[in-house]
């Protein structure tokens, strides 16, 4: 089988990202996706009625990321899925480059090189070791887009029913199951707004908290409580 872009499953999982969705979905159509869906975990700024009128399907499922993107697994009727975080934006060869390697392995497991979407010494650093984590240590995040072929997702029972650190779950799955992540040479753009809230060095001292947190056996459902969703961190920082 050659694949193309159509046979990709882009899936968003959303919590009021109406700012944010539909430049995400069209950046996903333009990069050839014909399946988006849109997984909505309770949104109350109109994020479900943003993606419909951009083409894409809407499902609803209990928020959590991992539960959420899960839901959109479950949706998908195509070999390849993508999972896209809303703030995030796919370039137009992306899907074109995943399939292109999708066609030489019988399992794929991948994800993205990033482009964060400010200018700054630290942000290029920044990009560098994220790439550097994929390659050394085999954990991918979700901003940079992992893809993985339907099979091997569903074989490995995908993400986890979390509301947090899906991806290292995930991850750490893949790596039992020797599984090593392609980074792909394609980047995917990101919007920079944790960063901005908290600064660099904090934010990577926050996240590299979190992990070590993990490792201990502190849930994922302990430490989202640690790490409060994008639009009610706006809110805080707005008071």
């Amino acid at each position: 089988m050659c694949l193309s872009p159509s046979d990709v499953t882009v899936v968003i999982p959303v919590i009021n990202e109406a700012g944010n969705l539909k430049a995400c979905i069209e950046s996903a159509c333009n990069a050839g996706a014909i399946h988006v869906v849109v997984v909505d975990g309770g949104s109350e700024d109109g994020s479900p009625e943003i993606a419909l009128q951009a083409g894409a399907t809407v499902v609803v499922s209990q928020p959590g990321r991992g539960i959420q993107q899960h839901a959109g697994a479950e949706n998908a009727t195509t070999p390849l899925l993508c999972f896209l975080h809303a703030d995030c934006r796919l370039s137009t060869e992306a899907l074109a480059e995943l399939c292109d390697f999708a066609n030489s392995e019988s399992d794929v497991y991948a994800c993205f090189r990033q482009r964060i979407q400010l200018a700054g010494l630290k942000y290029r650093l920044l990009e560098y070791g994220n790439a550097w984590r994929v390659k050394w240590f085999n954990r991918p995040y979700g901003d940079q887009g992992i893809c993985v072929s339907t099979r091997l997702y569903f074989h490995l029972g995908g993400f986890e029913a979390v509301p947090f650190m899906e991806d290292v779950l995930l991850a750490e799955s893949m790596k039992q199951a020797g599984m090593r992540p392609q980074l792909l040479s394609t980047k995917i753009e990101i919007a920079p707004r944790r960063w901005q809230q908290n600064g660099v060095v904090r934010q990577t001292l926050r996240n590299w908290g979190l992990l070590q947190k993990l490792k201990k056996g502190i849930s994922p459902t302990e430490l989202a409580l640690l790490y409060p969703r994008h639009d009610r961190e706006d809110h805080e920082n707005s008071e």
